[in-house]
């Protein structure tokens, strides 16, 4: 008679599947798709190791939900901590780029402080400032009120100069400083040209304010003096050393006082602030631009002598100032 044995079998698995198809790993009730439990409730227990063919951990995500990445047998201390030592850690290829109207400005930079955690960089204001805190030009002579420039000739360009030196008070925009010893303003030679360079395309504001006084030349000139002056402020760009009005702002500057306001008809001893405000929009990068003062009517051949200057009024500070900024 042949017996039958029957031997019980109990498989114990480490992962089951419950009624919705969910698999769990160390959890009898899954609640996800794929349901990962660690096996203690310590810090530093795994729920999660991946290792390459030489048993180095590659990736770990540990009990407290912080994922290691590259990190050894270190345990992670981020939500997210990964080592980019001697690897690119991370690259993206074919992303579209963002162009306007599709996003609205303005963005934050992201930035690695130096414990390797993520901070928000704060943005740079861009701009220029210069301020000459001097009679210009310094060849001006207050004994016989000379050296300075004339103002009775329209071909005349009177560069108006921003370099660097100790009126610069800020360049966070980074332009750079030239000079063209030979150059032209709208077809008029004008030699030892102040330039400023603008290094990005963009769009830029600009606001110059300056101080005009024009004095008695040798304090014995006689003059038959109208009463008023026509200047213009001019905002120059160039190609090469070619330079091309692009804005003009005219201002009047009055005459017939003397240093004191009394009224006489000798002098232009009384100063006249002259102003430019201006927004240009460069689509080149390493964009030329310069500043001119130009006589355009008024009191003709009467201040021939190089009697004018660019001064600091009475209580000021400032014979004159340029800040540029970028939108």
């Amino acid at each position: 008679m042949n017996k039958i044995f029957l031997i019980p079998f109990t498989f114990v698995s480490f992962f089951l599947f419950a009624q919705s198809s969910n698999v769990g790993f160390n959890t009898a009730t899954p609640t996800a798709t794929l349901d990962v439990v660690s096996k203690s409730n310590t810090s530093a227990t795994k729920a999660l190791e991946i290792n390459n063919s030489s048993a180095s951990e590659l990736m770990k995500v540990i009990n407290t939900g912080n994922v290691g990445i590259n990190i050894g047998t270190s345990m992670p201390t981020a939500l997210l901590d990964v080592n980019s030592a001697a690897i690119l850690n991370i690259r993206h290829e074919n992303l579209p780029k963002l162009l306007s109207p599709a996003y609205t400005p303005p963005f934050n930079k992201l930035g690695v402080d130096a414990s390797g955690n993520n901070v928000i960089m704060p943005v740079t204001v861009k701009y220029l400032y210069y301020q000459q805190r001097s009679n210009y030009p310094a060849t001006y002579s207050p004994t016989n009120n000379t050296g300075g420039f004339s103002l009775y000739d329209p071909n005349q360009y009177i560069n108006i100069p921003i370099i660097n030196d100790a009126g610069l008070k800020g360049n966070s925009a980074g332009f750079t400083f030239g000079t063209d010893t030979s150059a032209t303003v709208n077809g008029q030679s004008v030699s030892n040209v102040r330039y400023i360079v603008i290094p990005e395309p963009g769009v830029y504001t600009f606001e110059a304010w300056g101080s005009i006084r024009c004095n008695r030349y040798n304090n014995t000139q006689n003059y038959s003096f109208s009463g008023q002056m026509n200047i213009n402020t001019v905002f120059a760009t160039a190609s090469g050393s070619i330079y091309t009005s692009n804005t003009v702002s005219r201002g009047i500057i009055n005459a017939n006082r003397d240093n004191f306001g009394n009224t006489v008809n000798v002098s232009y001893a009384f100063s006249n602030a002259q102003i430019l405000k201006h927004t240009l929009q460069t689509t080149v990068p390493n964009q030329k631009v310069a500043l001119f003062f130009q006589y355009v009517s008024g009191e003709p051949n009467q201040l021939t002598h190089n009697e004018c200057l660019l001064n600091i009024p009475t209580g000021g500070d400032t014979s004159y100032y340029i800040i540029i900024t970028k939108s």
